[in-house]
């Protein structure tokens, strides 16, 4: 639903949007998702195709009370994995060299969430996350003499992060029809910022064919240090017939501007915000045929990267359609989702990313904590 859905909730799938939604599952819920990307990079002089997928992420709610669920969470929070090379002359001689710069490593954030239903309406969530993981880069120039004395300098940087985040939401659903025909939703999500602590460790290392020349020196060992993370909010509406139709709008912005990294720069990011249209539509809940049971779904997405190479706004678009399927009659389906977008531009600041997303989710129900009644 082109990641629409921060005031909807079907009660059958997790809602990972709003924390204040997972009250609506009404059964032990796990769902699993896994991601795979194919993406095209360009530059003014270069183009480069490639393939990945991950894990999505890992959820399960189940109800303690009729008006009070729980839920833990697992899934990626950022990634780093890139490489870059270039070569050069060296000024004045006749010998040349390369460039290398790459990083690797991502945080993952493990999630806590706690959701209660206030009277007939109203319903509110706070999600506690532990995020933790650690990212290595390095720059390494390597000069090539051709005598057998080539020599490798390289500059290695390990970071290392864990902190804790939190996340509030609420949920209103206002009854436009008798008989829950119709409804009007409104949710919001407001996360905190945060300062996540940080330890870094950089060495400088020189080699020449593979063997060190000398012992590595260590720069910093173990510093402590952090990292400003900014705070994020979403709201949005939603018009929903259940189990039927429904359309939802979202809006959502990070200040990106209150950024600080280990160094306590800002890197040059923006604030960035972004809309989310989708819709999802049922052809009949109670029909005997296989494909009137699935929900099918389509979805927008337009927004502002946080990115802006001497001042160039860059944004990132993309449309989606996918379903979930069912299987068996117990709530029990599998959801296949296709996203396809464009970012950034070709330029000599900026590249240009074209992307399909495949998206495989599993979900999982069952009755879990019921007393059984003996007739």
């Amino acid at each position: 639903m082109g990641e629409a859905g921060v005031s909807s909730s079907n009660g059958i799938h997790i809602n990972n949007l709003n924390p204040a939604l997972w009250v609506r599952n009404r059964y032990t819920t796990f769902e699993f998702g896994a991601i795979g990307q194919y993406k095209e990079i360009k530059s003014e002089n270069a183009s480069q195709r490639d393939f990945g997928a991950n894990i999505g992420y890992l959820a399960l709610s189940f109800p303690v009370a009729p008006k009070w669920s729980l839920g833990i969470s697992l899934k990626p929070y950022s990634f780093v994995d890139f490489e870059s090379r270039t070569n050069a002359k060296v000024p004045d001689t006749i010998y040349d060299t390369y460039y290398y710069y790459s990083g690797k490593g991502a945080i993952n954030k493990a999630a806590f969430t706690n959701a209660f239903q206030l009277g007939k309406y109203v319903s509110v969530g706070l999600e506690a996350s532990y995020l933790f993981g650690n990212v290595r880069r390095a720059s390494e120039s390597q000069l090539l003499i051709g005598d057998g004395r080539d020599y490798l300098v390289s500059r290695v940087e390990r970071n290392s992060y864990a902190d804790f985040g939190f996340r509030a939401g609420t949920a209103v659903r206002l009854p436009l029809k008798k008989d829950n025909k119709l409804n009007l939703n409104f949710g919001a999500t407001y996360a905190l910022g945060s300062e996540m602590n940080s330890r870094q460790t950089t060495s400088f290392e020189l080699s020449s064919n593979s063997f060190p020349v000398g012992l590595p020196d260590t720069l910093t060992n173990n510093t402590k240090g952090g990292v400003t993370l900014p705070s994020k909010y979403r709201v949005g509406v939603s018009l929903e017939w259940p189990y039927k139709f429904t359309v939802a709008v979202d809006y959502e912005k990070q200040n990106w501007s209150e950024y600080r990294s280990f160094a306590n720069t800002n890197d040059g990011l923006t604030n960035a915000g972004r809309v989310h249209v989708g819709l999802e539509f049922i052809p009949r809940i109670t029909s005997t045929r296989y494909f009137d049971l699935a929900a099918y779904r389509a979805g927008f997405s337009h927004g502002k990267m946080p990115f802006s190479p001497d001042g160039m706004e860059l944004n990132d678009t993309n449309f989606s359609f996918g379903g979930s399927f069912p299987i068996g009659r117990g709530g029990n389906s599998f959801t296949l989702t296709v996203i396809g977008g464009q970012r950034g531009v070709v330029s000599n600041k900026s590249i240009q990313e074209r992307y399909g997303r495949f998206i495989l989710g599993l979900t999982l129900a069952d009755i879990w904590f019921q007393k059984q009644k003996i007739d």
